[in-house]
């Protein structure tokens, strides 16, 4: 039997390397087990912040949307008891009416002490009523107060309205004393001219009676 040597040579191709470690310097090696794992983990963890974060800013853009609009029912009611449309009583919960007719929005207007004299207080409770839900007694979106003055005080009437209702009011005063004046005058004036009448017939009778009384004497 023969033996056969092996011995290295200087092959530029190997580079005097083995050929296994050759094959590994050309090729990236893959990711573990244990970094996949890893990197799963980091992005099921940012997917959910994302999630609740987005959640988040639809909450407060829907109730910063419901604010607003209770915002505007509050302010509608408030100007429509200043105005006189609705009546300055209190009012239990009430369905709030727009142009376009009856909507989900329900107000309630109670009154508050105010610390100024001649100044009352009105408090304005409005609600979104959830058709399926109803109306909630214990739930209210927002209040909103105001003072005004005292209407029983006329305070907020111009002065030419109030000058010219006194000025009516003397005008119809002096009138119905005219008006009395002249049934006086009327009623003075038909006595004094039944008394000339009475008068002036009384004189004439006088002539009369005395001319018979005259005539018997010569005829005797």
């Amino acid at each position: 039997m023969g033996i056969t040597f092996t011995y290295p040579t200087n092959d530029p191709a190997t580079d005097g390397r083995p050929q296994a470690s050759r094959r590994c310097a050309g090729h990236p090696r893959g990711l573990s087990l244990l970094e996949v794992i890893l990197a799963l983990a980091i992005l099921a963890f940012s997917s959910a912040y994302l999630a609740q974060s987005m959640q988040l800013a639809t909450y407060n853009a829907l109730k910063a949307q419901r604010l607003t609009e209770a915002e505007l029912v509050a302010e509608s009611v408030m100007n429509q008891v200043i105005a006189g449309v609705i009546p300055a009583q209190p009012v239990t919960w009430t369905a709030y009416q727009n142009s376009s007719g009856i909507t989900e929005w329900m107000y309630q207007l109670q009154s508050v002490p105010t610390e100024v004299q001649g100044m009352v207080g009105w408090q304005v409770a409005v609600q979104k009523v959830d058709p399926n839900v109803g109306l909630v007694q214990t739930t209210t979106d927002l209040y909103a107060n105001r003072w005004m003055i005292d209407p029983a005080l006329q305070l907020d009437v111009p002065p030419e309205a109030l000058t010219e209702e006194a000025a009516s009011g003397g005008a119809t005063s002096g009138s119905s004393a005219t008006s009395g004046s002249s049934q006086t005058s009327s009623s003075a004036g038909g006595g004094a001219t039944a008394g000339f009448a009475g008068g002036l017939g009384g004189g004439m009778g006088a002539p009369g009676a005395g001319r018979p009384g005259g005539g018997g004497g010569p005829g005797g």
